[in-house]
């Protein structure tokens, strides 16, 4: 039960007084400053009344002062104003309602932040003091941390003062401006088709050479899951980690059916997409990997909306992410780095094939942008250069020489665009199924080609 206040003494009514409590001897002072309706209060650290009043109205004439040059009034240890952030940050991204830039944040503040400005009071934060910082914290991790990785601490150190300035520990004229003296991060290396083909090949022999069946299984899931984000542009672990198969929906088109997925969870919250027709093998093997379906035909998976993720191993589960293993597979297959530019690939280098691949097919940029969940100026950005390699067949004068319709339908069925053709080498080499009917059926092929022979014999 809480103590009631063995003595009270208003020194100015509705705006301080004095108070103490049964169970101390000390006088407790209670003070109100312009418009806050909070009452504040802080020790006077003496048990004698007249020091006590001397006390509080020398803190609340200061306190006036400091409001007037709009200044905080009641001063907090850094400390104490991050741990709370910190927290709340956590328990957004728990609950599923924070950003995915949350936990950087939250591991910043526990890591960097509150280690080094924990004893010092909010307010008080200068520009000095965040050069001190960045001197200790390059010390602490051996390096300078990349631009980007200084930017999501100086967000975090915002999130901080954006809390401090709301409860009113210090002012907005008190902010410090941060500082960024980290190198800009290298662009990701990017990676061709044949590469990734060849990489498909080294996970097939690199899987079955592990020696647990918890590292065979992930190995094969990797497969698949690199094939996935090559030919969906999707963000990986951004995008990916919530996908289950009932985001995904078979939509039957006058001419096609389409693959329609709905993500959940992204940079920007959930979107949606359509997939290239030739990605269902892909989906058919993910439905082989887990043996709760082994009775169900992708179809009736997909009509299920079974509410479990795609991405699974076959022990039935689901990793937390792929970026390791990933990383050991490009360093043992000798493709950690592209041979033409020399750079580092992560797991976003597919999602940059994807993006080039789209291009070079002639995708408009604003569909482009749209699929993949980004801004057309991002993808002028980084894929400008690429358009007059779009129109290169234009430019070099080729003429189509197709005499029928019949024969121009025929033609464009066996002889798909190069990009598609990639795409169905690289599902092959991941899946094992292949959907060129010259690779899956060659008698089909010249049953075909027999067909054409006589439209093209007939036009003549």
């Amino acid at each position: 039960m809480r103590s009631i206040a063995d003595s009270t003494v208003v020194l100015r009514p509705h705006e301080l007084r004095l108070k103490r409590r049964s169970n101390s001897s000390l006088w407790q002072i209670h003070y109100k400053i312009g418009s806050k309706k909070k009452w504040l209060r802080i020790t006077s650290k003496t048990s004698d009344l007249d020091a006590a009043k001397q006390v509080a109205e020398d803190l609340f004439h200061e306190s006036r002062v400091l409001e007037k040059r709009g200044l905080s009034v009641v001063s907090k240890k850094f400390k104490a104003v991050a741990q709370v952030v910190s927290n709340n940050l956590k328990a957004q991204v728990k609950a599923g309602t924070g950003k995915k830039s949350y936990a950087d944040y939250y591991r910043a503040i526990d890591s960097y932040l509150m280690p080094f400005f924990g004893n010092h009071h909010v307010d008080n934060i200068t520009p000095a003091l965040i050069s001190d910082f960045h001197r200790w914290r390059t010390e602490k991790v051996g390096y300078e941390l990349k631009a980007s990785t200084q930017n999501n601490h100086n967000a975090a150190l915002n999130c901080v003062f954006d809390y401090a300035v709301e409860q009113g520990y210090m002012s907005e004229s008190q902010r410090p401006s941060t500082k960024n003296t980290g190198e800009a991060t290298e662009a990701r290396g990017i990676f061709s088709t044949e590469e990734l083909i060849e990489l498909q090949q080294f996970i097939r022999k690199w899987g079955a050479e592990g020696r647990a069946s918890k590292s065979r299984y992930l190995r094969e899931l990797l497969g698949l899951y690199i094939t996935f984000i090559a030919c969906t542009g999707v963000r990986p672990g951004t995008e990916t980690k919530e996908l289950k198969w009932k985001h995904i929906e078979f939509i039957q088109k006058p001419s096609m059916r389409v693959i329609h997925i709905t993500l959940p969870q992204g940079k920007r919250g959930g979107r949606e997409l359509v997939a290239r027709n030739e990605l269902w093998p892909l989906l058919e093997k993910l439905r082989e990997l887990q043996p709760e379906y082994k009775d169900l035909t992708l179809e009736e998976l997909i009509a299920k909306k079974e509410d479990k993720h795609l991405f699974r191993m076959r022990d039935g589960t689901t990793p937390y992410n792929l970026v390791n293993a990933f990383g050991d597979c490009l360093r043992e297959s000798g493709l950690s780095k592209g041979d033409k530019d020399g750079k580092p690939r992560s797991l976003y280098s597919l999602r940059h094939y994807y993006a080039t691949q789209r291009v070079l097919e002639g995708l408009d940029f604003g569909q482009l942008a749209k699929q993949m969940g980004t801004s057309i100026l991002m993808i002028e950005r980084h894929y400008s250069h690429l358009k007059p390699l779009m129109i290169a067949e234009q430019l070099a004068g080729k003429i189509p020489d197709d005499k029928t319709a019949q024969a121009d339908e025929i033609l464009r069925y066996m002889n798909a665009s190069p990009v598609r053709n990639d795409v169905i080498s690289l599902v092959g080499a991941s899946t094992g199924i292949y959907l060129p009917l010259v690779e899956a059926n060659p008698k089909a092929t010249k049953e075909l080609k027999d067909e054409l022979n006589k439209a093209l014999s007939k036009a003549g």
